[in-house]
């Protein structure tokens, strides 16, 4: 499918957001009634903002495609060991994102004591690793979601709530946390989606990849952080 039945209203700054459609977009036929709209935000009755990465016209009615950035997926209830971390790591070498099956040229790990017992065996692979405090992406994520909070507020079409929302009465296990035991992290890592984490001095407290939205990152983490200051006994 070519222009003008194929329109990207916005252009990603994302490759798995533009890969993703440009796969499906060579599968379309380019005739009527068939049409394809990309990346683009709509706004419902009560405010909320969606963004739809790809919505399609069939002779069957409409598709709505969500694209991830998963290379693999791992759902665990639990910490991840450094075992887990090596079956993702070699799951991530069989099945890339990018070309075939290859040994990356390096792998970029937070300063966690628990991941150090790979370091030698990356290193005899030929695997250079890296350890940073931050994680890669974070910031880049962060920025763009500052950016549509910006264009959402000004526009005028969008409603707002008779009083403005106390955070912290939303979210009290969260503003407990990030005045004095931590940080948090929300946002995409590449390789593992979306994900949401509450770290303190000594590592991640807790960390949860299953979430899609904002919104659903945010309840997940109120949930655990609530979850981990009963099991200390802190009020």
């Amino acid at each position: 499918m070519e222009p003008p039945r194929w329109n990207i209203i916005t252009p990603s700054q994302y490759e798995w957001e533009r890969r993703g459609p440009d796969f499906i977009r060579t599968s379309l036929p380019d005739y009527d009634p068939y049409r394809a709209w990309s990346n683009f935000e709509f706004l419902t009755d009560d405010g909320a903002i969606y963004e739809v990465d790809l919505l399609i016209l069939t002779k069957q009615g409409f598709w709505l495609v969500e694209t991830k950035a998963w290379a693999v997926c791992m759902p665990v209830e639990y910490t991840p060991t450094v075992n887990d971390l090596a079956d993702l790591l070699a799951d991530a070498m069989r099945r890339p994102m990018t070309a075939d099956s290859h040994r990356p040229r390096q792998i970029v790990f937070r300063g966690n004591p628990r991941w150090e017992e790979l370091h030698p065996y990356l290193k005899q692979l030929g695997i250079e690793v890296s350890v940073q405090n931050e994680l890669p992406h974070i910031e880049a994520v962060y920025e763009d979601f500052l950016r549509q909070m910006r264009r959402a507020r000004s526009n005028p079409l969008i409603l707002r709530t008779p009083s403005p929302t106390d955070v912290e009465k939303s979210f009290p296990a969260i503003a407990q946390w990030v005045r004095g035991y931590g940080h948090i992290e929300i946002g995409d890592q590449e390789g593992f989606g979306f994900i949401v984490r509450a770290i303190d001095y000594g590592g991640v407290v807790f960390e949860d990849d299953k979430p899609d939205t904002l919104a659903e990152a945010m309840a997940a983490l109120e949930k655990g952080l609530t979850e981990f200051f009963e099991r200390e006994g802190i009020e």
